[in-house]
């Protein structure tokens, strides 16, 4: 395809990835100015391959999750079926795994991220049925996102050999028999994804080719004899994961939340310096971005200088101004300044009502040995500074997660917090290095599929005054 291909009002930039199920586009919505993923499949004659695909996009579009990769639109033809998706920058974990072997920090969060997808799949009542490296994709901000549910399926539905479409590193061996299947199918293989994260083997491999006997009747080799002694493998994870590959469902986990409640337990356990180990370990491999590839913005002068389409006569809108011109210039100044009045107030107390959801990455920092910072410079307190800002700029907010939430939130106490699968309106990521005398703090702002960022310097000497302008100066760039 050339760079004039249209898939319906989306251009097609280049391809992405291409497989047994259809190939993956990047595409651009100039409507919207932002990119897009396009997955166009071919439809087979098989009766019901149309059905089955819409199918899907219903089932994703019931999801609301930044864990769980969005479905914008389905664009048809006679003989193909292009699924318009959210785009997400950065790489597959098959491509990472292909490459080195993540710490023990990155597949904590790989395994937390997809657990959380699972469990809004749960609550759903869907079952993915091919949770696979392939299929989980690592964002610009380390953090992982469940994508194509083109074989899902409701709870309860009557088995299908459809089923056996999945990949084997995926299959539960209820899967592989064609029974009935719930959530514990896909805890099954979350806890093969986990195997291989920490092994580099499938579990139920031999020779490098999927062995049915081996997945039906015999357990996987011990994950502590491969991955070695030189490697820290808590005995908490590794318990977790021999109970999810149990080939009987009733003695895996029965419900995703305590698998989670495992993982978040164990990633609060490590140093604070590797909450952004999966980042630093997948961005070498993220896909590269040529200038063609990212939207354009339109200028800020465009906007001002754009025309109204003018009211056609006849409409209420007509016939109120053609009572206010008729009005005399005293009474109509009055009139003007009164309706420009409660606009203001109207306007004042909407953006003083509305609460922006907003998401927090975890905090990158690095500081030299030698440099000493103020007391109280800290991840927390950085944080704050830029919530601070950002409050002063969009008015009240609402933290989506644990990062940057105040209180922090305290899960499994009393249930799921309410707001722990909505997605954010936009994300931050900020960033502090130190060496040779000299900070660099950076932000990050993405919103509607359009990324911001702005840099200040810093100096180890400032007051800590200082360090709080520039902080909150840089923040509010952002928007200007």
């Amino acid at each position: 395809m050339n760079l004039d291909s249209k898939v319906g009002p989306y251009r097609i930039l280049r391809l992405i990835n291409q497989g047994g199920q259809g190939s993956v586009f990047l595409g651009y919505d100039k409507r919207l100015q932002r990119r897009v993923a396009i997955k166009i499949y071919t439809l087979s004659a098989k009766h019901g391959s149309r059905k089955q695909l819409r199918r899907e996009a219903q089932l994703v579009a019931s999801m609301h999750s930044q864990k769980v990769v969005q479905i914008y639109d389905v664009i048809e033809s006679s003989k193909h079926l292009a699924l318009i998706m959210e785009y997400v920058p950065g790489s597959s974990l098959e491509e990472l795994l292909a490459a080195v072997r993540p710490s023990l920090a990155g597949v904590l969060t790989v395994g937390v991220d997809i657990a959380g997808a699972l469990a809004l799949a749960r609550q759903q009542h869907i079952v993915h049925g091919d949770v696979k490296a392939a299929n989980v994709l690592i964002t610009e901000f380390g953090r992982a996102k469940l994508t194509d549910f083109g074989i899902a399926r409701v709870v309860g539905e009557e088995p299908s050999r459809e089923w056996a479409a999945g990949s084997f590193h995926a299959l539960s061996p209820e899967q592989y028999l064609g029974y009935p299947l719930d959530g514990r199918a896909d805890l099954f293989a979350l806890g093969c994804l986990f195997y291989r994260m920490l092994s580099g083997e499938q579990p139920f491999f031999r020779d490098g080719r999927p062995d049915p006997n081996l997945l039906l009747t015999r357990a996987a080799r011990p994950l502590k004899d491969i991955v070695g002694s030189d490697v820290e493998l808590p005995d908490q994870l590794v318990e977790l994961i021999d109970g999810l590959l149990q080939k009987d469902p009733a003695k895996r986990a029965q419900h995703v939340h305590k698998v989670r409640q495992v993982l978040r337990s164990l990633l609060r356990r490590l140093p604070i310096s590797s909450g952004n180990s999966l980042l630093l370990e997948a961005r070498p491999y993220f896909r590269r971005e040529s200038p063609a590839h990212i939207p354009l913005l339109i200028p800020k002068g465009l906007a001002c200088q754009g025309q109204f389409a003018p009211v056609h006569s006849g409409t209420r809108v007509a016939g109120f101004w053609h009572r206010i011109t008729a009005l005399r210039w005293p009474v109509r100044t009055a009139a003007v300044l009164a309706i420009v009045i409660m606009i203001t107030l109207a306007s004042v107390l909407t953006s003083q009502s509305r609460v922006t959801p907003i998401g927090f990455a975890l905090p990158i920092t690095s500081v030299s040995a030698e440099m000493e910072l103020l007391p109280g410079i800290s991840s927390a307190w950085l944080l704050q500074e830029v919530k601070n800002a950002l409050a002063e700029q969009l008015g009240r907010l609402r933290v989506i997660g644990p990062v940057g939430a105040v209180p922090r939130t305290i899960y499994y106490s009393a249930g799921e917090p309410t707001n722990w699968n909505e997605a954010p309106e936009l994300g931050i990521q900020v960033s502090l290095h130190c060496a040779a005398n000299l900070c660099v703090f950076a932000i990050h702002r993405e919103q509607s599929g359009l990324r911001f960022n702005q840099q200040g310097i810093l100096f180890p000497g400032m007051s800590m005054q200082q360090w709080r302008d520039i902080v909150r100066s840089t923040t509010l760039a952002l928007y200007h």
